[in-house]
C-alpha cells in the first residue's frame, strides 16, 4: 500500500512564531494537564497493543546523520575555526565514544563525553545537539534546552535542531512551542515521516484533531517504503482519530490496513524512543578525513650500528659462485629473514646467502648478537635465495623454510635451540635443479594450520641453447600449494587448487585478504609478465582474478611486492617494484587497483617499506645503483620526497633494505646489504615515536596468528594492519593512547581491546569462548528465564566431515524439559535465541505434557548420530547405577557419573585441533542382570564439540582422525570386543542419550567400554531392563489436544497407559534482542553458560548476508512441517508460548514431564561449513543433504533445488524480507 487519501483539509501553512516559557494560569495548566493525561492513555493503550518489551533503539539514518554533520560543520564554535572539529584526536574520540554510548542507552556516559566536547572550546553546533539529545534522553530537560539553543544561536539553520526542540517541547507539554518547532522541520524537509508524524501527535494532545489527521496523512502519502515505522504508526493513529471524528468506514479501511503492514517493522520500532527518532534524532558525528598520527616533522636520520651488532659477514664469502646452481641464485643477491626462534622475545635473524652457506643469529636483547649456524644446524646446502621463519606445526616454535636450488628446504624447530632437517619427511622434496624462489605460509583453508606456497623461478636442467645465458634461456618451473595435513607432512594441491596455472619465471608472491571475503589471497611477481592475481574461494580452491583486477595490475612489470593499506581506507593495496622503479596500487574494494601515481623511485631502485616518520602511515625508502637514499613520506595516500640520511657506505653502495625492530619496538632498524656482499645495520636516530607491539597467540587459528588482521583506531587515526610473520609493531606518532585495538582472526572472529596505552606490547589471545551452537533455550522458572540447553544440534547444515562428505542433518528431536517449567496465567512461555556465529532455521514447535506415577521416570532420546535417529520417548521403573567406573588411568570416576551435578570425569588431554583429544576410555561395570533382560544404557553429558575447520585440519592428516565414541563388551575369552561400532553423542548441552545393550553382552560379564577421541562429557549414567517406548508421539493417537475456547491443537486422543497432552501453541513472535552474557570455564571443562538477564553491550560477531524472516508474529510459520521456517540472524530472539490452561488436574502421586519437539536446522559460521557466509540456499525438507546444489553444477549430493511452489513464492515474499544488518560496524573510515 504506497499511498492513503482521506477526506480532510488541507494543511495550513505558518511562520515560525517566537517561542519563550509563557506564563500560565490556573485554568490553562490544567486544562494542559488533562490533555497530557489523555494522551499519556492513549500512549499507553498503543504499547499495550504493540508489545513494548525491548531494549534496543531505532537504527538511525545513516545518510541524514552524515548529511547533517556535514551541515554542522560549516559553522563554526563559538570560540573555534571553521573545520577544527574535526582535527583533534581527543574530541573526535569523545564523540566517537559519546555517540557509542547513546546509541547503548548509557545517557550519563554519553553525556560525561559530549560534555568534554563543549568545554574543548572547539565544539560546533552539532556537538551541542549531541550533548542536548543525550540530556533529553536522561531527562534533564532544562539543561538539554540550554544545549540546543546554544547550538540554535551557532547554526540557525541547522534542522535537526529544531527537530529535538520539538522532541523536548512535547515532552514538557509545552505544545505551542513544539508545533511551532516542527513546523519549521517540515518546511525544510517536507519529505520527513518523523517530523509530520511528531506534529500529528502535539496536534491531537492540543485535541485539533483535523490539523492531526492532515500532519498523519502526510506520513501516509509518503508510502511505506519511505515512512517504514512512521507509515505504520501513522495509520494507527489516523484510524484513532477518524474514530473519535465519527468516520467508522474510513477508519475501519485504515486499521485493516494498518493490521497488514504492522508485522513488516520490528515492534520495538514503534515504541516512543523510536518514534522521536527517525534521522533528525540521531547522533551526528562530524567526520573527519583520516590522517596520520602527528609526529615533529624533519630530516629522518640513521646511525650505523653494524659493529655493535657482532654480525660480518665476509665479501668473498658472499659472492663465491663455484657452479651454475650457486652463481644462478646469486642472481637474486643476499637476504635476510626476522623471527624469534627460541621465544625469548628477541627477534633472531637468518642470514641468507646464495653462494656460501647461510647463518643463525641469536639476538641476546642487548643489541648484540651471537652466529649460532653450527649449533642450530642451519647452515643450508648452499644456493639458497630467501628464507622464512614459521611455526608450520602449532608448537610455539617457528621452524625455518629455505628456498633455492633444488627445492625447499624445512628446517623443524625442536624447541632447545637445534633444528633438525625434515624436507623429506615433510613430503617437500624438491627437484634436483630447480630454482625456488620464495616460501609463502598462510592458512589457505582456515583449519588452523600454515599452508605453503612454493614460488619457482627456473629449471637449471634444461637450457634452451647449448650455450645458455641466465635466466633468459632457461625454462620456467610451476610454482606449487602444500597443504598442511596437521600432522607434520604437506600434500601437493597444486593441480586442484587452480594454481597450476600460475607460471612464469617467479620472483616471489604476497598474500592479503584483497577483497575482505575473509580468505588470504596470492599475488605473484614475475621476469616474464604482469603480476597474477589469485583470489581465495575457501576449499583450497583459487581463481585467476588478474584480468578482473583492473589494467593498473594487468599491465604492470614487477619483481618484488609488498602489502599495506597505504591511504588507510581499509583496503590492503600493493607496492610494485620493477626495474624502472616502484608504484603504488591503491585498491578501491572487492580487489580492483588503480595506480595512484606514476613511477615513485628511479630506475633500478630497491628499497622497502617502513614507517620511518614513525606518524602510522607506511613510507617507501628506496636506493639506486648511484648510491642514493629515497625517502617517499606517506601522507595519507599521497608520496612526498622527504628527506633521509643514512651514514657513508664503507665501500660500495646499499643493493637492499629490510626493515626490523631488532632491540625495541620504539626503534626502527633497516638490515641491508651492499653491492660488495657486506651486511650493514641503521637505526633511527632522534626521539621515538609511540609505538604498540601486539603480540598473537592462536587456539583455533594457527599459533602465530598468521593472516589475522588488526586494526587500530584512535579518534581521526584509523591503521589496519596484516600479520604476515611475528608480532605485530607500529608507530602511532605522538598517541599516547588508542580507543580500541580490533582483531580479526583468519576465522572471522572479532575481539576488541578499548582504551590501549601504547608503548607498551598487547597480548591477545584468541578467544576459546564457544563461536557456533545451535539455537538456546531459555524456560520460565517461576522467576525468571534460565537457560535451559540448546536445541537442532541433531540439524546441523553443510558441516564437513573428515572425508571429505558433509553431515546429513536430521531435523527433528525431543527435549526433555523435565518438571521444572511454571506456567504464568495458565501458559507457558519460552525464548528461542540465536547467539552464535551461524543462522538458524526454525520450522515446526510443539509442546507435550506426560503424567505419570511417581515412581516411573520418562526420559527421551536426545542423540546425535551418524545414522538419523526417529525421536521418542521411553518410560522406566528399573533406574540403576554401575557399581563401578574407572577411566583408563585406573582412576574411580563412580562419584562423578552417579548425580547430575556439573561433575565430570575429564582424565584425558585435549589436542590442537579442536573437539579432539587423546584417545580415552571409560568402563563402566553395570553389575547382574539376566542375559535376557532388555537393557538400556542412559548417558548424560555434554560435547566440546569439533567443527568443519577440524574436519579439514584432519582430511589429510595420516597421525590422526575422528573417532566418534563406540562402545565395547568382553567376550567369553575376557577379549575387548566391539557391540556397538558408533553409539551416537548427547545432543546438546546436558542432553540424555539412550543406547540400546539388549542381547550385546557374549558373557556373563557385564562390564562396557567406551572408547573415543572425542571431548565428551559424561555427567550422570544409569542404565535399566524394563524400559519401554510410549509410541510415536508425532502421530496421531499419542497426545490428547488440550485446545479449548478457540485455541489450536491437533484434537488427538492419549493412549492408554500414560496419559499425554499437546498444548497448543499460543504465539510466537520474532525480534532482536541481543546476546546473554556468557559464563565459561576458563579450563573448559565445564559447558559455557548465558545469563538471559544479562545482555552484552556489544554484539560479538556480525550476521550472514541475505534475508531474514521479517519481524513480528511467526507462529503460523512454526505450527506445521511446511517448509516455511523463521530464518534467524545471529541477536535475534522468538518468544514462544503455548497454553496449559486445559490440562488436567495431576493425579495424587503422579507427575508432569514436559517435552519440546523442535524440528529445524543451524549452520554454523565457520570458514569450511558450506555457505557460511550466507542465509541461502534455504534447507527442506526433502533434501538428500545439505548444500543440495550448486548454481554452478558442482553437486554435493543428488541434484535438487528449493520447491518453487506458489506455496513457498509466496512465504518468501510475504515473511523472508528482512535484510542483514551489520552489528558490529567496520573501524576503517567512510569516505
Amino acid at each position: 500500500m504506497s499511498e492513503i487519501t482521506l477526506r480532510s483539509g488541507s494543511l495550513r501553512r505558518f511562520v515560525g512564531r517566537t517561542s519563550g516559557r509563557p506564563r500560565m494560569s490556573t485554568a490553562s495548566l490544567r486544562y494542559l494537564t488533562l490533555l497530557a493525561l489523555a494522551g499519556l492513555i492513549a500512549s499507553l493503550l498503543f504499547s499495550l497493543i504493540f508489545g513494548a518489551r525491548y531494549k534496543s533503539g531505532a537504527a538511525e539514518d545513516h545518510k541524514a546523520s552524515r548529511s547533517a554533520a556535514k551541515e554542522s560543520r560549516t559553522t563554526p564554535g563559538k570560540t573555534g575555526k571553521p573545520g577544527a572539529a574535526g582535527h583533534s584526536d581527543a574530541i573526535q574520540t569523545a564523540r566517537n565514544l559519546g555517540k557509542a554510548y547513546y546509541e547503548q542507552g548509557k545517557y550519563p556516559e554519553a553525556i560525561a563525553e559530549f560534555q568534554k566536547v563543549a568545554a574543548s572550546g572547539r565544539a560546533v553546533a552539532a556537538d551541542h545537539l549531541d550533548l542536548g539529545m543525550s540530556l533529553i534522553q536522561a531527562n534533564n530537560l532544562d539543561a538539554a534546552l540550554g544545549e540546543l539553543t546554544t547550538a540554535k544561536q551557532m547554526d540557525a539553520k541547522l534542522t535537526a535542531v529544531d527537530y529535538n526542540l520539538g522532541i523536548l517541547y512535547k515532552r514538557e507539554l509545552r505544545y505551542p512551542d513544539a508545533e511551532a518547532a516542527l513546523k519549521r522541520v517540515v518546511e525544510a524537509d517536507s519529505r520527513d515521516p518523523a517530523a509530520w508524524f511528531n506534529l500529528g501527535t502535539v496536534y491531537s494532545a492540543e485535541r485539533r484533531l483535523p490539523e492531526a489527521l492532515d500532519a498523519h496523512q502526510h506520513v501516509l502519502q509518503m508510502g511505506f517504503g519511505r515512512g517504514q515505522n512512521f507509515y505504520v504508526a501513522s495509520l494507527f493513529h489516523t484510524f484513532t482519530i477518524l474514530t473519535r471524528l465519527k468516520r467508522p468506514d474510513e477508519a475501519q479501511k485504515v486499521l485493516k490496513i494498518h493490521e497488514q503492514l504492522r508485522d513488516k517493522v520490528p515492534t520495538i520500532s514503534l515504541q516512543n524512543p523510536a518514534l522521536e527518532g527517525g534521522k533528525y534524532g540521531a547522533i551526528q558525528v562530524p567526520p573527519a578525513e583520516a590522517r596520520v598520527a602527528s609526529v615533529n616533522a624533519g630530516r629522518v636520520t640513521f646511525a650505523d650500528i653494524t659493529a655493535r651488532l657482532g654480525i660480518s659477514l665476509s665479501p668473498a664469502a658472499v659472492t663465491r659462485s663455484g657452479d651454475l646452481g650457486r652463481a644462478a641464485a646469486s642472481h637474486f643477491g643476499p637476504s635476510v629473514a626476522v623471527g624469534d626462534y627460541d621465544g625469548d622475545g628477541h627477534p633472531d635473524l637468518y642470514v641468507v646467502v646464495p653462494a656460501a652457506t647461510n647463518h643463525l643469529f641469536h639476538n641476546h636483547g642487548n643489541g648484540t648478537f651471537t652466529d649460532v649456524t653450527e649449533k642450530a644446524g642451519v647452515a643450508g646446502r648452499g644456493g639458497s635465495v630467501a628464507a622464512a621463519f614459521a611455526d608450520y606445526d602449532n608448537s610455539g616454535h617457528p621452524s625455518l623454510f629455505v628456498a633455492g636450488l633444488n627445492g625447499i628446504t624445512l628446517y623443524r624447530n625442536k624447541g632447545s635451540g637445534k633444528f633438525v632437517d625434515e624436507t623429506e619427511k615433510a613430503g617437500l622434496k624438491g627437484k634436483p635443479g630447480e630454482l625456488d624462489t620464495r616460501a609463502v605460509l598462510f592458512d589457505a583453508d582456515d583449519d588452523g594450520f600454515l599452508d605453503l606456497v612454493v614460488t619457482a623461478y627456473v629449471d637449471l636442467n634444461s637450457p634452451r641453447k647449448p650455450s645458455s645465458v641466465f635466466p633468459d634461456d632457461f625454462s620456467g618451473v610451476p610454482s606449487r600449494f602444500y597443504r598442511n595435513n596437521g600432522d607434520g607432512t604437506f600434500t601437493d594441491l597444486t593441480a586442484s587448487s587452480g594454481l597450476a596455472s600460475a607460471k612464469g619465471r617467479m620472483r616471489g608472491a604476497v598474500f592479503a585478504d584483497f577483497n575482505n571475503d575473509g580468505y588470504a589471497d596470492l599475488l605473484f611477481v614475475r621476469d616474464d609478465g604482469p603480476p597474477l592475481l589469485y583470489i581465495n574461494q575457501g576449499e583450497d580452491k583459487f581463481v585467476d582474478a588478474t584480468a578482473d583486477a583492473g589494467r593498473a595490475l594487468s599491465e604492470s612489470v614487477a619483481i618484488d611486492a609488498q602489502v599495506a593499506d597505504f591511504n588507510h581506507d581499509g583496503n590492503f593495496d600493493v607496492l610494485l617494484w620493477s626495474p624502472s622503479g616502484c608504484r603504488v596500487l591503491l585498491n578501491r574494494g572487492g580487489a580492483k587497483f588503480e595506480a595512484s601515481t606514476t613511477l615513485l623511485t628511479p630506475s633500478k631502485s630497491r628499497g622497502t617499506v617502513a614507517d620511518l616518520d614513525g606518524d602510522g602511515f607506511d613510507d617507501l625508502v628506496a636506493v639506486d645503483d648511484n648510491g642514493w637514499s629515497h625517502f617517499l613520506a606517506n601522507r595519507g595516500g599521497l608520496f612526498l620526497s622527504s628527506s633521509v640520511s643514512f651514514p657513508s657506505a664503507r665501500d660500495q653502495a646499499l643493493v637492499s633494505l629490510a626493515p626490523a625492530l631488532l632491540s625495541s619496538p620504539a626503534k626502527l632498524n633497516l638490515l641491508a646489504f651492499t653491492s660488495s656482499g657486506r651486511f650493514a645495520a641503521f637505526e633511527k636516530e632522534g626521539p621515538p615515536s609511540h609505538w604498540l607491539e601486539v603480540k598473537l597467540d592462536g587456539f583455533k587459528s594457527n599459533k602465530q596468528g598468521i593472516g589475522t588482521v588488526v586494526e587500530l583506531k584512535s579518534g581521526n587515526f584509523y591503521k589496519k594492519v596484516a600479520v604476515t610473520s611475528g608480532p605485530v609493531r607500529v608507530f602511532t606518532g605522538e598517541l599516547a593512547k588508542l580507543d580500541v585495538v580490533r582483531v580479526t582472526w583468519p576465522n572471522a572472529i572479532v575481539q576488541n581491546t578499548i582504551d590501549v596505552a601504547t608503548n607498551k606490547p598487547l597480548e591477545v589471545r584468541e578467544s576459546e569462548r564457544l563461536a557456533s551452537s545451535c539455537p538456546f533455550l531459555y524456560a520460565w522458572d517461576g522467576k525468571q528465564y534460565k537457560f535451559f540447553t540448546d536445541i537442532l544440534g541433531v540439524a546441523p547444515l553443510g558441516e564437513l566431515l573428515p572425508d571429505g562428505s558433509r553431515i546429513k542433518p536430521n531435523p527433528e528431536e525431543f527435549v526433555r524439559l523435565g518438571d521444572g517449567l511454571r506456567d504464568r496465567n495458565g501458559l507457558y512461555s519460552f525464548q528461542i535465541t540465536d547467539e552464535m556465529r551461524e543462522a538458524d532455521y526454525l520450522d515446526q514447535l510443539r509442546l507435550f505434557a506426560v503424567d505419570h506415577p511417581a515412581s516411573e521416570e520418562v526420559y527421551a532420546n536426545e542423540i546425535y548420530s551418524s545414522s538419523p535417529v526417529h525421536p521418542a520417548l521411553y518410560s522406566m521403573r528399573d533406574k540403576r547405577f554401575p557399581v563401578s567406573a574407572v577411566d583408563d588411568h585406573g582412576s574411580d570416576v563412580l562419584p562423578l557419573i552417579r548425580e547430575r551435578d556439573g561433575r565430570y570425569p575429564t582424565g584425558f588431554r585435549r589436542n590442537r585441533i579442536l573437539g579432539l583429544a587423546d584417545l580415552h576410555s571409560l568402563t563402566l561395570d553395570l553389575g547382574g542382570f539376566p542375559d535376557s533382560a532388555p537393557v538400556a544404557l542412559y548417558l548424560t553429558g555434554w560435547v566440546f564439540w569439533t567443527d568443519s575447520n577440524a574436519s579439514r585440519a584432519l582430511m589429510s592428516n595420516s597421525r590422526l582422525r575422528m573417532i566418534p565414541p563406540y562402545l565395547q563388551v568382553r567376550n567369553a575369552r575376557g577379549e575387548w570386543v566391539t557391540a556397538v561400532p558408533d553409539m551416537g553423542l548427547p545432543s546438546g548441552t546436558n542432553r540424555t542419550m539412550r543406547v540400546d545393550l539388549t542381547g550385546k553382552f557374549p558373557s556373563a560379564d557385564h562390564r562396557v567400554r567406551i572408547v573415543t577421541n572425542l571431548c565428551v562429557y559424561w555427567d550422570q549414567i544409569f542404565f535399566t531392563t524394563d524400559d519401554r517406548p510410549l509410541g510415536n508421539a508425532l502421530e496421531p493417537g499419542f497426545a490428547a489436544s488440550g485446545a479449548g475456547d478457540g485455541e489450536r491443537g491437533p484434537g488427538t486422543q492419549p493412549p492408554a497407559g500414560l496419559p499425554a497432552t499437546e498444548l497448543p501453541l499460543v504465539s510466537a513472535e520474532l525480534h532482536y534482542r541481543g546476546f546473554s552474557t556468557p559464563s565459561s570455564d576458563p579450563e573448559h571443562l565445564r559447558p559455557d553458560w548465558f545469563d538471559y538477564v544479562h545482555v552484552m553491550a556489544e554484539a560479538p560477531w556480525n550476521p550472514f548476508l541475505g534475508r531474514y524472516t521479517r519481524y513480528g508474529a511467526v507462529d503460523n510459520l512454526l505450527e506445521g512441517t511446511d517448509d516455511r521456517l523463521v530464518v534467524m540472524a545471529t541477536g535475534d530472539e522468538a518468544t514462544v508460548t503455548f497454553s496449559g490452561r486445559r490440562l488436567p488436574l495431576l493425579k495424587p502421586g503422579w507427575k508432569r514431564d514436559f517435552f519440546l519437539y523442535a524440528r529445524g536446522y543451524a549452520k554454523d559460521g565457520e570458514p569450511n561449513t558450506a555457505y557460511y557466509r550466507t542465509v541461502e540456499p534455504l534447507p527442506f525438507y526433502e533434501m538428500a543433504n545439505y548444500p543440495y546444489s550448486l548454481a554452478s553444477g558442482r553437486s554435493y549430493g543428488p541434484q535438487q533445488h528449493y520447491p518453487n511452489t506458489p506455496e513457498q513464492r509466496r512465504y518468501l515474499r510475504e515473511y523472508e524480507t528482512r535484510p542483514a544488518r551489520l552489528l558490529i560496524p567496520p573501524l576503517a573510515p567512510v569516505f
